[in-house]
Parts: structure tokens; C-alpha cells; sequence
């Protein structure tokens, strides 16, 4: 599978190609391509978005231009989108975050990770062609791949060198497509409302009245949740999970005032669940999670509180549906929690589930695919539904991933991607096993500026990647 961290290279020969073929200009009104989006007027290209002439934070609206380079400096506070303005990403666009790589002033300790707060719409246009990029500039500072499977606890990933995507209460859409984000979850400055002290969530939104679209994306790298909705309307689809959470955190998790798709996203080595809805938060309306087709890997098994995360999480008071998910080598399975103990019952009246994939190299994983604590019971179409399950049985049989693992692996340190590919071999169990007779929310409109480029359906495979090309694209 070709991996989106070579996006770098692609970035290059883009950047090429512009200054080669395209003049640069200073004026303000000048379009690389009539299809690309603008707002505004452009922030100059090598700008540095939370700081103007030595100002500590700023104010930012318009557009970062195709192909351009901007910065976030960690010697700043926060870049900020006042409410009713926005800030528009075109393609090809690099956010790369400096600062001191050692002591007190380092890069990603309170008051040395810069965010960027949106109280009014942000958008993030990348393409599959032309992607964004949002990283840490120095390479020193980077996770070397070469270095996998590596200890959490001294992964450069888990740094948390920037502060991420930050919605106020009263924020716009926040839209992201092709983009690839690393490293995020910075400690949140002694001034943030919800945060102070600990780190910020990778990407957080809590207005129920915008819009959330991640489409398309690639994650990789942060220490506590990476995608917080806390109040929203959203659909995610087609991304990938990376290196999430350190010792606490999911992928996404889904709060009050949410409703909404997750779906065809792959989910590696997430520290707790890659999908969770709770209706914790006091909002309306009622946390509604629709995850299906999605391939989750090896999750779970850093989560610091014992008997929580794995995969799928439906627990106080959240409701929704769960389909055509693979799970494999996750420390639970897809968990709906009954209640009797100190989290309250997920909305179980209004949760439906079923056409499971379980598998497990480990008896320890096997026997938790139905979770201790939970209600969890088989449901018509899983594959290896119950925990008297053999571990082994049924290999998922993706293209380039090497199962069955050894029964002494450390599945904590299995957190990345890699060259493997999740794609299904044609002689897969899973082909052809995927349930369709439900639909998608489908809360946000369809818009490729504006909303969601496309909500695919539920698939006929299982899993995030379809035999039809269709799914994630990665």
C-alpha cells in the first residue's frame, strides 16, 4: 500500500513545479488555478501564522496559497480565526511548526505548542494529488520509520510538539481533506478554558451546530485523543489512524451534541478504542455514532486503565450503529457497555451491530472478543463471534501483513503502517460478506468546498479497503 508519509516527495515536485512554470507575485488577487477555492485575500508565502512583526499569537484570515510554505513558531501562543472569518488551506500547502529542540522553551511544553483556535470556519482543501501538510520542521525531532516496531515511551510520535485544530464554542465548519497532520497534542497553555496543563486534543470541535469533515486525511502521531467531537455534525471517511495516544486516547471520540458517519478509516495501534461514542457533556442531541467498514489494528493494548479500549465503544448513553468492521489483534472487541459499574449503560435500546470480523493470534485477544463487563453478544454475519474462538482461525488474509504474529508479540509496539498493505487478497473471508441494507447519516451536506466530496455507502466487503477500489484510498 502506498504509504502517505511519501508525500513529502510529492510535495517537492510540486513545489518545483510551481516555481518553475508560475512567477511568483505579490499581488494578492493572483489564482494558480480557477479551481482552487479563495477567501480573502493570501498570506504571503513563508508567513509565520501566529506571529506578525514579534506579536505574541495573531489573528488570521484568507487563504495559504497552493504550493506555499507557512509556519507556526513554538516562541508564540496561539494563530487564531476570529468568528465570521476564514481561513482557507488550498492544495500543496506545508504548516511547518519551529522551536528549540531542548530545554525549558522546547517545542511542545505549555506555552511552546502553538494551535490553531477556529472560532470561525477553517477549511483545508488538499488533493489526492496535491496534499496538505501539517508537521514539526526540524527532522531531528522526527520518528524514524526505520526504527519500528519501537518502545511508545521514547517514540518521537507521541511527542506532541503542536497543539493541533481547536474549535471555540461558537466555531464555523472545520473541513480538512488530503492532509496529512503529525505530531499533535502539545500541553495546552495555562489560558486554554478546558485543557490547561495537559494536551490538547489533536483536532476538537464542540459547537452541535457546525460541521465536521475529515476526509481523506492521514494522522499520525499524538498523546492523548486524536479527533474530539464534543459538539458537532461530522463525517469521517476514508482516513488513517496512526500512532494515536500514548498512554490515553482514541481516534475519535465521539461526545454529546454529535451525530454522524465513521467510516472506511484504517486504525493502527491506537492506544484505547479507534471508535468511541459517549453522550458525557450535557449537549443535544444525543451522541449517535454510525461506524462501519472500517479496519482497526492492533488496539488497545497501551490504554492505562485496565479493561478499557480496543476497537468500537458504546458506552454512556451513546447509541448508533456498528457494521462491517475487521478487528484484528485488538485487545477487546467491539464492547456495548451494560451498565452496574462506575461508567453509566450505553443507549442499548437504539444500538445495532453485527457482521463483526474478529481475529485474534492470542488467546488472551481471543477470548475478548466479546469483552468481559460488557453485553456484547454474537450478531448474525461475524466471523469468528465468540470467544471460544481459536486463535488464528480465519485469517483476514490482507495483501501485505504478516499473520498470524507470534504469540509473544508485543502488540503495544505494533502502532504503525509501514509498506504493509490492508487491502484483501481474493481469496479473503471477508469479500463479498459486508451488510448494505442500512445507510449512512449523511448529516453534512455534499459540497467539495463546503461539506463532504463524497459519502461512500456501506460496502459489500468488510473492512475499509473494497475490492472494487473503492473505500480508503491510501
Amino acid at each position: 500500500m502506498p504509504k502517505i508519509k511519501i508525500i513529502s516527495l510529492i510535495f517537492l515536485a510540486f513545489i518545483i513545479f510551481s516555481v518553475t512554470s508560475c512567477s511568483k507575485s505579490s499581488d494578492q488577487n493572483t489564482v494558480i488555478s480557477t479551481q482552487e477555492f479563495t477567501s480573502g485575500s493570501y498570506i504571503e508565502n513563508g508567513d509565520t501564522l501566529n506571529s506578525k512583526m514579534g506579536s505574541d499569537g495573531r489573528t488570521i484570515k484568507g487563504t495559504l496559497k497552493s504550493g506555499q510554505v507557512y509556519y507556526l513558531s513554538a516562541d508564540f501562543s496561539d494563530a487564531t480565526v476570529n468568528s465570521g472569518d476564514t481561513l482557507v488551506v488550498q492544495s500543496g500547502v506545508q504548516v511547518l511548526v519551529v522551536g528549540q529542540t531542548s530545554g525549558p522553551a522546547k517545542i511542545g511544553t505549555q506555552g511552546h505548542a502553538p494551535a490553531l483556535i477556529i472560532n470561525g470556519t477553517f477549511l483545508c482543501l488538499g488533493t489526492k494529488a496535491h496534499p496538505n501538510l501539517f508537521t514539526v520542521a526540524d527532522a531531528s525531532l522526527k520518528s524514524k520509520a526505520a526504527l519500528d516496531p519501537q518502545d511508545p515511551a521514547t517514540d518521537p510520535a507521541f511527542a506532541g510538539y503542536w497543539g493541533g485544530i481547536q474549535g471555540g464554542a461558537g466555531s464555523g465548519d472545520i473541513i480538512i481533506k488530503w492532509t496529512l497532520l503529525e505530531y499533535l497534542g502539545g500541553i495546552a497553555p495555562a489560558t486554554d478554558p478546558l485543557r490547561a496543563g495537559k494536551p490538547r486534543y489533536g483536532i476538537f470541535i464542540q459547537n452541535p451546530s457546525a460541521n465536521l469533515v475529515l476526509e481523506d486525511d492521514w494522522f499520525y502521531g499524538s498523546k492523548n485523543d486524536m479527533i474530539r467531537p464534543a459538539g458537532c455534525k461530522y463525517e469521517i471517511f476514508r482516513n488513517t489512524f496512526e500512532k494515536v495516544g500514548l498512554i490515553a486516547g482514541e481516534c475519535v471520540n465521539v461526545k454529546s451534541g454529535c451525530v454522524g458517519d465513521i467510516a472506511y478509516n484504517l486504525a493502527v495501534g491506537g492506544t484505547g478504542n479507534a471508535f468511541k461514542t459517549s453522550n458525557a457533556g450535557g449537549l443535544s442531541p444525543q451522541s449517535n455514532m454510525n461506524t462501519y467498514n472500517n479496519t482497526v489494528i492492533t488496539g488497545g493494548f497501551r490504554q492505562a486503565k485496565a479493561g478499557e479500549g480496543g476497537s468500537i465503544d458504546f458506552e454512556n448513553g451513546g447509541r448508533g450503529l456498528a457494521y462491517n468492521n475487521i478487528l484484528v489483534d485488538c485487545a477487546y472487541g467491539l464492547s456495548v457497555l451494560g451498565g452496574g459499574g462506575l461508567t453509566p449503560a450505553a443507549d442499548t435500546a437504539n444500538i445495532k451491530y453485527g457482521y463483526t470480523f474478529n481475529y485474534g493470534d492470542d488467546i488472551t485477544i481471543a477470548q475478548q472478543f466479546l469483552p468481559a463487563g460488557f453485553i456484547t453478544v454474537p450478531q448474525a454475519g461475524d466471523i469468528n463471534g465468540g470467544n471460544a474462538t481459536v486463535p488464528g482461525a480465519n485469517n483476514p488474509m490482507f495483501v501485505n501483513y504478516p499473520l498470524p504474529l507470534s504469540g509473544t508479540t508485543n502488540f503495544g509496539n505494533l502502532n504503525y503502517v509501514d509498506s504493509y498493505n490492508f487491502r484483501l487478497q481474493n481469496s479473503s473471508p471477508a469479500l463479498g460478506k459486508g451488510f448494505t441494507g442500512f445507510a449512512p447519516y449523511a448529516v453534512v451536506k455534499a459540497d467539495p468546498v463546503f461539506g463532504v466530496t463524497e459519502i461512500t455507502p456501506p460496502g459489500k466487503d468488510l473492512g475499509a479497503f473494497q475490492s472494487d477500489g473503492t473505500g480508503n484510498q491510501h
